[in-house]
């Protein structure tokens, strides 16, 4: 994967989470911890699965800083 498709496919991700953490607030975080994001996501948005463990963890960190009420 080149850096070009790796930046496009965590913005699209990260877009992605977007309304379900609004919708969910907290909870989605509670259902898709670390050892049950990749089945979610397998089930959810595939096209995430390129992305590293450590990508992922990154954007689950951005989308809690982004879309959670302070």
């Amino acid at each position: 994967m080149t850096d070009a498709e790796r930046i496009k496919t965590r913005s699209v991700l990260l877009e992605f989470l977007k309304f379900r953490v609004l919708a969910a607030g907290q909870k989605f975080f509670d259902s898709t911890g670390w050892d049950h994001r990749r089945q979610w996501l397998a089930l959810v948005h595939p096209q995430a699965l390129v992305l590293s463990d450590q990508d992922l963890e990154q954007i689950w960190h951005q989308a809690r800083t982004l879309y959670m009420e302070g």
